[in-house]
């Protein structure tokens, strides 16, 4: 702005100077003449020189970019990566309860210490032991379990760990408490063997016993033989 005003002032001297030039001439004096164009020149000079330095110095407009119409931006969808879908875990296959079809994990049914349609009083407390044979080709660990499938329980834990170690061909024996029902009657249960990962064998094993009362002795009437007098 300093600038703008400081060449404004001396184009306005140099106007002004010229006006007095002119104003001098037309007015005839008997005084010696002032030789102005020496004078003239130079301001003229000076003048032209400021006024090129700042229009050199001041900065040219920039363009500003003319607005264009918005364009659509599109967006490609990209493939959506595909689910991994983990396979099941070797063996289970079978839901908990059902007997599996499995040709690794094999039980066969050797003995029991309770025979079938044993007579159990109501409630009473009894212990069976099943001997199994591992019929397979798989070890059953310490993990392998005999669990409850179906029938009645008899109050026994529906599951009951080998905690032992039976190799393909080696014969074990599982006891599980029991108790019979409160109720007289024709009862079963069903038991089946089950992995680590909780999948059961093919074989399950199974216990039949009857509850009922006590029988009651009959008495049986003597006659009497009174001695004859």
């Amino acid at each position: 702005m300093a600038r703008k005003l400081k060449t404004v002032v001396l184009i306005g001297a140099f106007v002004s100077l010229l006006w007095l030039s002119a104003c001098g001439s037309a007015t005839p004096t008997a005084t010696p003449t002032l030789d102005m164009n020496p004078f003239r020149t130079e301001v003229a000079a000076t003048v032209f020189a400021q006024v090129t330095q700042d229009l050199a110095l001041t900065p040219s407009a920039t363009p500003l970019p003319s607005v264009t119409s918005t364009s659509t931006l599109t967006f490609t969808p990209t493939q959506a990566s595909a689910a991994t879908v983990l396979p099941p875990a070797p063996g289970v296959t079978v839901t908990v309860g059902t007997p599996g079809v499995s040709l690794v994990d094999l039980a066969e049914w050797v003995s029991q210490t309770v025979a079938d349609d044993t007579v159990f009083e109501p409630g009473e407390a009894f212990t069976i032991t099943w001997r199994l044979k591992n019929a397979g080709t798989s070890t059953w660990t310490i993990g392998y379990l005999l669990r409850f499938y179906t029938g009645n329980s008899f109050g026994a834990p529906t599951e009951v760990l080998l905690n032992q170690v039976a190799l393909p061909g080696e014969t074990i024996s599982i006891t599980v408490p029991m108790k019979a029902p409160t109720i007289p009657g024709n009862y079963r249960t069903d038991w089946v063997m089950s992995n680590e990962s909780r999948s059961n064998f093919k074989q399950p094993v199974f216990l039949k016993i009857v509850v009922s009362f006590p029988s009651t002795p009959t008495r049986t009437a003597t006659a009497t033989t009174t001695p004859a007098p």
